[in-house]
């Protein structure tokens, strides 16, 4: 079923060429968001496809068809929004795995996902959100940030992996957790 078939776009004041110029121009103004927040052509593209998907699946909550453009970028937003915070929580894994880590973030990118991250770090717990910062904003090691904190390094590695697990669960996309 396509944008074209749910009788969204067709009104008796519509041609064929219009309800197209239309569908460009969403097109188009999502392509925008979706680039403008991830910073790569072909992910972008990806958050697009994905926002479209979601949009053919919650087309009947659209109260306004002249809100098209508009609810379709929010959702291109927050598409875009949910793959970067999908790819942070994979890069909290370990980072000599990963090769990603936290420090010095060169790109818009690196930028927007450690804003996420920072975000969310602001709801744990204060003696966990200043280990995770240490470790991952500072580069520090555990055993200098047991040192610093005066706390045992089995408490220090055991928040590490605790706040990892709580952020990856905040940070997770609410259309992949099962229903």
């Amino acid at each position: 079923m396509g944008l074209m078939n749910t009788g969204l776009l067709q009104t008796d004041s519509n041609s064929k060429e219009e309800q197209d110029a239309l569908l460009m121009e969403v097109y188009k103004q999502m392509f925008i968001v979706t680039y403008s927040i991830i910073r790569n052509k072909s992910e972008a593209m990806d958050a697009v496809q994905e926002s479209w998907v979601k949009i053919l699946r919650k087309l009947d909550t659209l109260r306004e068809r002249d809100k098209l453009i508009q609810w379709a970028k929010v959702i291109a937003t927050n598409t875009a929004y949910n793959m970067i915070k999908r790819k942070v929580a994979v890069s909290l894994g370990d980072p000599e795995e990963t090769g990603i880590t936290l420090v010095a973030p060169e790109g818009v990118e690196e930028r927007v996902m450690r804003n996420i991250i920072f975000e969310e770090m602001n709801k744990l717990d204060e003696k966990t959100k200043q280990i995770l910062t240490y470790k991952y904003y500072y580069d520090m090691k555990d055993k200098d940030i047991a040192e610093r904190m005066d706390l045992p390094i089995g408490t220090v590695k055991a928040r590490i992996h605790r706040g990892k697990e709580q952020l990856r669960a905040m940070l997770s996309d609410p259309y992949l957790r099962p229903d």
